[in-house]
């Protein structure tokens, strides 16, 4: 069969791209892109591989000197706990110097003290032994009356004789209170 073409020249079709030819450029198109796109992304990927060689021996570097910072954290953590100590044993120290001072004063002449004791809480406990009644309870009134002592109560006393001579052996407690100087010095 013959084909003849009675259209004007204007209106004629022309033929359609071949469906292969088509294919071969989408192909090569989407070849160039996937090219493009992996070398892209390697020379990124080479970049930051490179970035973090360099970070790496950034740290490397840097590595000696956190130990040390390290070590001086730990050092400096050491020190504030053995100050912390010091304070609170320097707190809970006995002043004894200034307790026997205060002692020199309040004690009677007819009283005299075998054992000094300090316990827990900063109470004190007093024992020893006086000529008579009246001797220990003017020591227990001139304690209660010292700025160093409060809350002095009488644990024991009773007659005793020591050889030939009739005594009164006793025991009192006290609460030992810092005075004011000392405490603002702290």
């Amino acid at each position: 069969m013959i084909r003849i073409n009675l259209l004007p020249r204007e209106r004629v079709q022309r033929r359609p791209i071949a469906p292969r030819l088509l294919l071969v450029v989408v192909g090569a198109a989407l070849l160039v892109v996937v090219t493009a796109a992996t070398l892209w992304l390697n020379a990124r990927n080479a970049a930051v591989k490179a970035e973090v060689a360099r970070v790496n021996e950034q740290i490397e570097v840097l590595r000696p000197k956190v130990a040390r910072v390290e070590e001086l954290r730990k050092a400096i953590e050491t020190a504030r706990r053995k100050a912390d100590l010091l304070k609170s044993l320097e707190a809970s120290r006995v002043p004894w110097d200034v307790i026997l001072e205060e002692l020199r004063v309040v004690l009677p002449k007819d009283v005299w003290l075998v054992q000094m004791q300090a316990n827990d809480g900063g109470s004190l406990t007093f024992s020893g032994y006086g000529m008579t009644y009246t001797a220990v309870a003017r020591f227990m009134v001139s304690l209660e009356s010292s700025e160093l002592f409060e809350a002095v109560d009488m644990v024991v006393s009773q007659k005793q004789n020591i050889g030939r001579t009739p005594v009164i052996n006793f025991s009192l407690t006290g609460k030992f209170v810092r005075p004011a100087k000392e405490a603002s010095v702290r």
